[in-house]
């Protein structure tokens, strides 16, 4: 009877103890001083992280970069932009925007560059011309360390092999640069030994006797690329002032057209983009 009081008075007792109170949270004023602050504080986090996480998908994964001039048509044109993939040479300075001296040679780095593909690059450092140490290019390359390689009135020869060239008819080019309307006669090329496609070319017909189209043979050293424009008259390449390109001054490997404007669009005139692009070469893969 004890034990039945006693568990009598513990439930009263139980029973009468008042409920906590829970505490609601308040809506914070948006228009106060202190929201504010902390809506900054948030955004400006946002910010930095979304630019961290960008960045190093640019510098490690995949990059972009706008064809300036006429060198790679007709495989590209001025206003195309070549998505580029950086990951699959390895990495170098150069993999960094503004180049920062932070090691040297690649990283990673396993000697896979192919005849044939078409790589985006640094200058080659030249202190007799200092602008042009920081500018990027875009080629195709043709010869690997070691190849034998000359031109015989536009046809390439590596290591004894001549290139195979098929007709593949006329085009009509716009150089916005220049102004001019060109006329191109392309060609359907087979590189000697290379891993890649047949790509296309482009020559003036006038200039099959020139200079660069008749190129004395020379070695590839160790550690550098051959690389020329598939506009072979309109391409200063390795056959003509820009020289064996260093594996270091590799950047990637163009693989489709993500972009593409004309007329000489700037990528900044967004006004102007919509009546200028050029739909059909969107997402166009790179061969």
């Amino acid at each position: 009877m004890k034990d039945k009081n006693a568990y009598k008075n513990m439930t009263d007792k139980k029973d009468t103890k008042k409920p906590e109170k829970i505490q609601e949270k308040v809506p914070q004023d948006k228009n106060s001083d202190e929201y504010k602050k902390q809506k900054r504080k948030e955004d400006i986090r946002f910010i930095v992280i979304f630019v961290f996480f960008f960045s190093l998908f640019r510098f490690f994964l995949y990059d972009w970069y706008i064809v300036p001039s006429c060198s790679m048509v007709p495989t590209l044109l001025i206003g195309d932009m070549p998505f580029v993939e950086k990951w699959r040479y390895g990495y170098s300075k150069h993999s960094i925007w503004f180049s920062p001296n932070l090691f040297s040679g690649r990283l990673f780095f396993k000697n896979n560059v192919k005849r044939g593909e078409v790589i985006v690059f640094k200058h080659p450092y030249n202190p007799s011309t200092p602008e042009t140490n920081d500018i990027n290019l875009i080629k195709r390359v043709i010869a690997l360390p070691g190849d034998k390689v000359s031109v015989n009135n536009g046809i390439i020869r590596i290591n004894g092999v001549d290139a195979q060239l098929t007709p593949k008819g006329k085009m009509v080019y716009h150089d916005t640069q220049s102004g001019q309307f060109l006329e191109l006669s392309l060609y359907e090329e087979k590189l000697p030994l290379a891993d890649v496609p047949t790509h296309t070319v482009a020559y003036v017909d006038e200039m099959k006797f020139s200079e660069p189209n008749n190129f004395e043979e020379v070695i590839v050293p160790e550690g550098h690329y051959f690389v020329m424009g598939d506009d072979r008259d309109c391409s200063k390449d390795s056959r003509c002032g820009l020289g064996f390109i260093p594996a270091e001054n590799l950047m990637g490997r163009a693989i489709f057209t993500v972009y593409s404007i004309a007329n000489g669009v700037k990528l900044w005139e967004f006004w102007l983009w919509f009546q200028n692009i050029r739909y059909e070469r969107l997402l166009k893969r790179i061969i």
